[in-house]
């Protein structure tokens, strides 16, 4: 579900899987995600 070009499929009513643009497949580091995290962290780090 991490992969940002996954289509879905009929049981989730083929809704993609909302993953950010450019987003590399599931457990590669993501720059973008990371600083997203740090971003909504609460508390604030």
């Amino acid at each position: 579900m991490c992969d940002p070009t996954y289509e879905g499929n009929p049981l989730n009513q083929h809704h993609m899987s909302g993953a950010l643009p450019d987003a590399p497949l599931s457990g590669h580091w993501f720059e973008a995600q990371f600083q997203e995290l740090l971003a909504n962290a609460h508390p604030p780090l």
